[in-house]
């Protein structure tokens, strides 16, 4: 299971059309990697859905401007939940999804970002 020890919204974009935020996730474990998802808007969870996770396996120390133009950034979004014994994967990413959504104040600063498009 992956813990969230930062998440913060990073930009607004489109994906597939549809504005979609962009959040910088950063992982509680060390062995974790930091991961960018991408949510849209969504009226059956929640209010939001995530549609794309990438990781982010650039390291800092040389890699210190944070850029997208390298193999650093790999999609992970059908793969990042492999589920365990006692939860499915699908039960792992809504589990991560609703953790996610309760960090903080991030769905309060989702919800301003996407009215602000309005």
């Amino acid at each position: 299971m992956y813990y969230i020890k930062d998440a913060k919204i990073r930009r607004m974009m489109e994906y597939d059309g549809a504005p979609c935020a962009e959040v910088g996730v950063l992982p509680g474990a060390v062995s974790d990697p930091a991961l960018l998802v991408y949510i849209v808007e969504d009226q059956r969870e929640e209010g939001y859905e995530i549609v794309r996770i990438l990781t982010n396996d650039a390291d800092t120390s040389t890699d210190w401007f944070d850029n997208n133009m390298h193999d650093a950034f790999k999609d992970v979004t059908s793969s990042a939940f492999t589920g365990s014994m006692i939860m499915t994967p699908e039960d792992e990413r809504s589990k991560f999804q609703r953790e996610l959504m309760t960090y903080g104040d991030l769905k309060k600063q989702l919800e301003e970002h996407f009215r602000k498009l309005e």
